[in-house]
């Protein structure tokens, strides 16, 4: 069954039934001409080293996923840029600010967000950046730990979704 099946049951205009039509298109199945198409969502994630190397990574504490490595990041909300949404996310999850300049565009990865019942299609976007404070870490909820790892010592079994699987493929072959 595909996740996006069930996304919108009754047409958001006339009340009518929904349906999907094609993979990606809802529309009204009473004849009002009502369509919303499914796009991908914007993601960022951030990938922040220590002195040593290793890259931080944090345990969910919550479904999807809950005690598998992600990184610090999330959804971008309307209206930001994905560095916004970078230093945003950093900031809730963390505590910290993030170095002034230090956000880096490093890769983008099309992934997928189980939640609810509903699959979210989203684009990883992935940054490099430097925290503010590093001693004034303050976790919030959505974290059980903070671990620090060489990329190539997390398993692809420990990483919590595919596109961070993806990601660490690659920078573990950098040197």
């Amino acid at each position: 069954m595909d996740k996006n099946e069930n996304v919108l049951k009754h047409c958001p205009r006339c009340g009518g039934r929904a349906a999907l039509e094609g993979s990606r298109k809802v529309v009204c199945a009473a004849g009002c001409g009502f369509r919303l198409y499914l796009n991908t969502a914007a993601a960022v994630a951030a990938l922040i080293f220590d002195a040593g190397g290793r890259l931080m990574a944090i345990r969910r504490n919550r479904e999807p996923q809950k005690g598998l490595l992600d990184l610090p990041g999330g959804f971008v909300d309307f209206g930001e840029s994905a560095e916004e949404a970078l230093a945003r996310e950093i900031s809730e999850e963390l505590g910290v600010g993030v170095e002034a300049g230090s956000i880096e565009y490093f890769k983008s990865i099309p992934n997928t967000y189980l939640y609810g019942d509903v699959l979210y299609h989203t684009l990883d976007l992935f940054f490099t950046c430097r925290l503010a404070d590093t001693g004034a870490i303050r976790t919030n909820d959505e974290i059980a730990e903070i671990v620090y790892k060489r990329p190539k010592e997390i398993s692809e079994g420990e990483a919590a979704f595919d596109s961070m699987r993806g990601l660490l493929r690659l920078i573990s072959e950098i040197p």
